[in-house]
């Protein structure tokens, strides 16, 4: 038997434990920027469902796993070390706020489906949003 656990901070969600990515499916997730897997003895094969998962998922997608196999390395925008994690993603959203952090992932989220102009449209729109709060008295310089 495993247990799978899900710790939801602010910008991430971190899933450890889990044998089969199929777990994602029915779970509570939050709303992160950015869901890691780690730690996971990952097993079986990848259905359609999972695909559909990683390809919709509102959220950037990391595997922290140092010798993941390619079938499952490309199901996720990333693979990151499985050491230093905390220390990778403090980094990563450091001085952003969540609002702004948010603004950055779905343009990220864009280019994993969208076209290049869908991508532009998104990059324009974030970068107005987020100069109009800088400017409106929101810089967090």
């Amino acid at each position: 038997m495993h247990d799978m656990n899900i710790k939801i901070k602010e910008y991430t969600t971190e899933v450890s434990g889990m044998t089969s990515l199929s777990e994602l499916l029915d779970s509570e997730l939050g709303s992160p920027c950015l869901l890691i897997v780690k730690n996971s003895k990952i097993t079986g094969d990848i259905s359609n469902d999972i695909r559909d998962f990683f390809t919709k998922a509102s959220f950037l997608t990391a595997l922290a796993e140092d010798e993941p196999s390619e079938e499952l390395a490309e199901l996720f925008d990333m693979v990151i070390s499985a050491d230093g994690i905390d220390e990778w993603t403090d980094r990563l959203f450091k001085d952003k706020s969540k609002w702004a952090a948010d603004q950055i992932t779905a343009c990220f989220v864009k280019a994993r489906t969208g076209t290049a102009a869908e991508v532009l449209n998104c990059e324009s729109r974030a970068f107005y949003r987020l100069m109009s709060i800088k400017n409106g008295g929101g810089s967090n310089e």
